[in-house]
């Protein structure tokens, strides 16, 4: 009686071919959700910082007859003020560049805004990772 127990080395080998790649798919599934969630993550950190930003410039737009928005070209910073433009708009952990006029934007360096007329604001924010979020708005007092 000829009773052999075990794999052979051929069933082996198949065995873990088949193994090195399902896991290999599933390895790939799973970094390529783990860069999408850190994209998406990331836009979502810009449109919430980018919100923030507008709604500053809306609530001296509204509650003020006049105010500053200033605009450093080099730095990719802007700063709004009542009487001077000394508070930072946004973050440092984004570029942002910063058009605003009436009635179209235009680049600035240190505008006196007038509430009375509306404000066309266009803001680019750009991460490190070079992911770029951009939004234009009118803003008018009521």
């Amino acid at each position: 009686m000829n009773n052999q127990k075990g794999l052979t080395l051929v069933e082996l080998l198949a065995a873990i071919t088949v193994l090195f790649t399902i896991s290999g798919i599933i390895y790939g599934v799973f970094f390529s959700f783990n860069n999408n969630y850190d994209r998406i993550s990331s836009k979502n950190s810009m449109d919430q910082n980018a919100n923030l930003i507008l709604a500053a410039i809306k609530e001296y737009h509204q509650k003020n007859d006049s105010y500053w928005i200033y605009y450093d070209d080099s730095d990719k910073r802007a700063f709004i003020g009542k009487d001077s433009a000394d508070t930072l708009l946004g973050d440092t952990s984004y570029d942002l560049e910063l058009k605003a006029g009436y009635p179209a934007p235009v680049s600035i360096n240190n505008i006196k805004v007038d509430t009375q007329q509306p404000l066309t604001v266009q803001l680019n924010l750009t991460d490190k990772k070079g992911q770029t979020y951009e939004v234009e708005t009118t803003v008018k007092r009521y």
